[in-house]
């Protein structure tokens, strides 16, 4: 499965296209590793998850961009439930599920969307939700409106505002969280959860490692590896503050020797800068470092 597969999966579920490129990425990371089961999975169920997830969750395995807060969370959560299933039942319907725009952003506007995604997140909304017609045939000439039945962001030929800007991201966030609340994402988020404890369950067992001592055994080997480079590199966090580590499945592993068929990669990048990373896989039985991934440079002994 290429990038381009992956982006059809993730096309499958309503998610901004800021979230979509991170998610890809960090999908396409994973599958490097040589995973077998990762090129078997059900993609789209994987999409939806990924989705839901950085929704429910605020996990923020992806660029500070792609979580959301609990400001933007809580107002999501206002939002009449009528009016989410409303939302959730426009998107399902539509005949793309990815968004779609009239024309393309300007320069200038696509850099004030990069800063508004982040000064959003921090609380700065609109003023106003998006106009929303059925019909292109009813779109308001020169008007910011969202049309219903084709799923397209009409946008005015004149360069957009700030708070037009806002009203779209505002409404993107509207229609993943609809989309989050519908049976299919809730599927996924359960589904989620019982692997998660099928797998403290099956390391228990074996005896293995803690997620704690998986941590402290990869920021030893980065330590050791980096150097100075290492300092100011944080761990993936989910939105409460706790590390995310990630759990993989060994059982058809063949690149490298494994004691046990579970292993922990645990992730750490600049914060600011996500484009210096440095991954460690480790046995999650024995605690051995089974790989090492980094775009860093490590001297030679």
């Amino acid at each position: 499965m290429d990038g381009y597969d992956v982006k059809k999966a993730m096309d499958q579920v309503h998610i901004s296209s800021e979230m979509q490129e991170e998610i890809i990425i960090h999908i396409q990371k994973k599958m490097e590793n040589g995973n077998k089961n990762m090129k078997t999975w059900n993609w789209r169920r994987i999409a939806t998850a990924a989705a839901v997830f950085v929704l429910v969750t605020g996990i923020v395995s992806f660029p500070v961009r792609a979580y959301v807060t609990s400001i933007v969370r809580d107002r999501m959560e206002r939002i009449p439930k009528e009016e989410v299933q409303e939302i959730n039942s426009m998107v399902q319907s539509k005949p793309t599920e990815a968004d779609e725009f009239s024309r393309e952003y300007s320069d200038s506007e696509k850099e004030r969307n990069k800063a508004l995604w982040q000064a959003y997140k921090g609380g700065q909304f609109p003023e106003n939700v998006i106009a929303q017609v059925d019909n292109a045939e009813d779109a308001p000439e020169g008007t910011l409106c969202y049309i219903r039945s084709t799923g397209v962001f009409n946008l005015p030929p004149q360069e957009m505002t700030d708070e037009e800007i806002l009203e779209i991201i505002d409404f993107q966030h509207m229609m993943s969280y609809a989309v989050s609340q519908g049976t299919a994402a809730q599927e996924a988020i359960a589904e989620k959860q019982a692997k998660e404890d099928q797998w403290r369950e099956r390391i228990q067992a074996a005896g293995g490692i803690s997620e704690e001592d998986a941590i402290e055994i990869a920021t030893r080997q980065m330590q050791a590896d980096l150097g100075e480079r290492a300092e100011g590199k944080e761990i993936l966090r989910y939105q409460d503050g706790s590390e995310a580590v990630l759990k993989i499945d060994l059982s058809d592993q063949t690149s490298y020797e494994h004691k046990g068929d579970m292993a922990y990669l645990v992730h750490f990048s600049n914060p600011g800068d996500h484009s210096l990373y440095y991954e460690c896989t480790i046995d999650a039985v024995d605690g051995s470092i089974l790989n090492i991934r980094t775009n860093e440079t490590i001297p030679e002994e």
